[in-house]
């Protein structure tokens, strides 16, 4: 079992026991800074997803790995039609075999349907990406080949969606490209990752994805902590601090 499972399946133990909260916040007292801003960044999503869904709302999870955010997407629309995409087929398993109910689809999302070199970081398959790019640690990698799919182009005929969340490692603009006509004629909530330190390695820039989001799709862009909606110049620089990197659109 890997770490992320054995942390999942510890965290399962202590609610059971009463226990949970205590430890969560004992880890998040002495967690580094990015650390204690991921977790509250997760409490986060769990608390808008549980205000935005409807029991038969649709969602789209964009690099599902980690399951958190898939289950709770499941869990707040159980008559929903939920797509997740995970390319690297060990995560891609242990999702089917967790989520039955789900369309879990094993490919990327990208701008070009086809396939693509895939970058597998061994020791923490969930930083694996399109691109190597600066982890918190050395990590081991090797270079792996996924199918790309389009979002336009890969959903089903009538599917609406009401929710959709992409944490694809710096590659959100490239899946935000690919989505655009969905997102323009169907306006879902989009949580998106959005950092200096994996994004550079795209090229990709927050004046891109304002202008995708803002000025071509007619959405705005708040972050996490629900401050907004950002100017082109506030995202620009909010991205530079580094200090916060999930945003919303609506």
């Amino acid at each position: 079992m890997n770490p992320r499972d054995l942390k999942h399946r510890a965290m399962q133990v202590a609610d059971k026991v009463g226990v949970a909260e205590p430890l969560r916040a004992t880890r998040l007292a002495f967690a580094p800074q990015y650390v204690r801003r991921d977790m509250r960044d997760n409490e986060l999503m769990k608390s808008l997803i549980g205000s935005l869904l409807e029991p038969d709302s649709c969602c789209l999870d964009v690099g599902a790995h980690g399951a958190d955010v898939l289950r709770e997407m499941v869990r707040c629309a159980p008559l929903g039609r939920h797509i997740a995409y995970e390319p690297l087929p060990e995560l891609h398993a242990v999702l089917l075999e967790e989520f039955p109910m789900v369309d879990v689809r094993r490919a990327a999302l990208g701008r070009e349907k086809g396939t693509a070199a895939f970058v597998r970081v061994i020791d923490s398959l969930g930083y694996s990406g399109f691109r190597k790019q600066d982890y918190p640690r050395e990590m081991r990698t090797e270079q792996t080949e996924v199918q790309v799919d389009v979002l336009d182009e890969a959903l089903p005929e009538g599917w609406v969606p009401r929710l959709v969340k992409i944490d694809v490692e710096g590659a959100e603009m490239d899946v935000l490209v690919g989505g655009i006509e969905t997102i323009r004629r169907h306006r879902p909530v989009i949580i998106f990752e959005h950092y200096k330190g994996s994004a550079r390695h795209y090229g990709t820039t927050p004046a891109m994805v304002h202008e995708l989001l803002v000025e071509q799709a007619g959405l705005r862009i708040f972050d996490i902590d629900g401050n907004g909606p950002y100017s082109r110049n506030q995202l620009e620089q909010t991205f530079e601090e580094g200090l916060l990197w999930t945003f919303v659109a609506h």
